[in-house]
């Protein structure tokens, strides 16, 4: 039986338009990485005489996930940037002037801000007076308005304005904004893909007999698993990362009997870096909340779950207890949030554990395992 591989969310092959923003996260983690591992790691744990031989198919969804489109800069114009403030609509001068002001005020004089420039545009005679100017004084004209309104109502205000402090302050928090946008760009690229990919799954899986097309691709490749070159107890291994465990579980369960041909017994499964824990608190499997305690593979489509999950990786959780029969670990990666949420793919550690429990669990009876430093030894009794 081959090895299948299901990753996650926010992955994306070279040639989708969104490859370059998923890059920022699973940077390292590609699908070649994962096959060059699983073949030196795995595969002779599942065929010890011709690992070369074992198929590994990957189950890959992300053209199937989310593709957000170009966002502008959010914000109306500065009113210094409008050429003709007389032109513009009471709402949208409002809108102008609000912005202009908040770029250069504190957020403490905001509340006075809102009151001053609604007030100045909504005087019936503005938009005449302001076409008595030439477009150039017309946004200076406003601005001095909203500004006299603002030290009728709050005199303190009077001493910040035009002198060299609010200035300062006011460049200042420019200068912050740019830097802050710099640090949130990766973000704004990023968190689009990774969430929509979840939207999307859940949004599009579909319902039992009549599977969305996410599933239908996790489908196919356990079929595939199903029917490739195998050799006498031979295991059928799966391994998911991340949300790709929500995919595996909702395919043994909800969608068991959508899989053409029949569903293969899955022997191992290793849910790494995973949500499936939490996905069965919450009652999110496409089957719905739990008849009993936790949920449940049925026996017959499924041997052993291992949820190798970390205490530093934010985007995992445990699953004994919300998961009949589900075994967990905590690979405590020393890397930060992000890194560790994509270490279970580069570490060699996690892919030797791997191998060897598989072969602790998949032996056919009769066999035992024989632990070296290096390597693992399958031996008859």
């Amino acid at each position: 039986m081959p090895v299948v591989f299901v990753h996650g969310v926010a992955v994306r092959d070279p040639d989708d338009p969104q490859y370059a923003a998923a890059q920022r996260l699973t940077r390292g983690a590609d699908w070649a990485v994962v096959e060059a591992m699983l073949r030196e790691h795995v595969a002779p744990a599942v065929r010890p005489s011709a690992p070369e031989r074992v198929a590994l198919v990957r189950v890959y969804w992300g053209d199937l996930g989310a593709q957000p489109g170009e966002a502008a800069e959010a914000g109306p114009p500065a009113l210094s940037e409008v050429d003709t403030p007389a032109a513009l609509t009471p709402s949208e001068l409002g809108e102008a002037l609000q912005h202009s002001l908040f770029q250069t005020l504190p957020p403490a004089q905001w509340p006075a801000v809102v009151d001053a420039v609604w007030s100045t545009v909504s005087e019936p005679a503005l938009r005449a007076q302001l076409a008595a100017r030439s477009p150039k004084r017309q946004a200076r004209w406003l601005e001095k308005q909203v500004r006299g309104r603002l030290t009728e109502a709050a005199p303190e205000l009077s001493r910040g304005f035009g002198q060299v402090a609010a200035d300062l302050a006011a460049s200042n928090r420019r200068n912050v904004r740019w830097a802050m946008s710099e640090v949130r760009r990766p973000f704004r690229e990023v968190v689009p893909v990774f969430v929509g990919d979840v939207l999307r799954y859940l949004d599009g899986r579909g319902a039992p007999g009549s599977p969305g097309p996410i599933v239908e691709r996790v489908l196919a490749g356990l079929a595939e698993a199903r029917d490739a070159d195998r050799g006498a107890g031979e295991p059928l291994v799966v391994l998911s990362h991340s949300m790709g465990g929500q995919l595996v579980f909702d395919a043994l369960t909800a969608f068991a009997g959508d899989v053409p041909g029949g569903m293969p017994r899955v022997d191992f499964w290793c849910a790494s870096g995973g949500q499936i824990g939490l996905f069965a608190e919450l009652g999110m499997f496409a089957g719905g909340p739990p008849e009993g305690p936790s949920e449940r593979v049925p026996e017959e489509r499924l041997g052993y779950l291992w949820n190798a999950w970390s205490s530093t990786d934010v985007l995992s959780f445990p699953a004994e207890g919300r998961i009949a029969g589900a075994h967990d670990s905590d690979f405590a990666f020393p890397g930060g949030p992000g890194a560790n949420h994509m270490a279970y793919l580069v570490e060699p550690d996690f892919y030797r554990t791997l191998a060897a429990k598989v072969r602790a669990h998949c032996l056919p009876p009769g066999r035992s395992v024989r632990h070296g430093l290096a390597k693992y030894e399958e031996i008859s009794d």
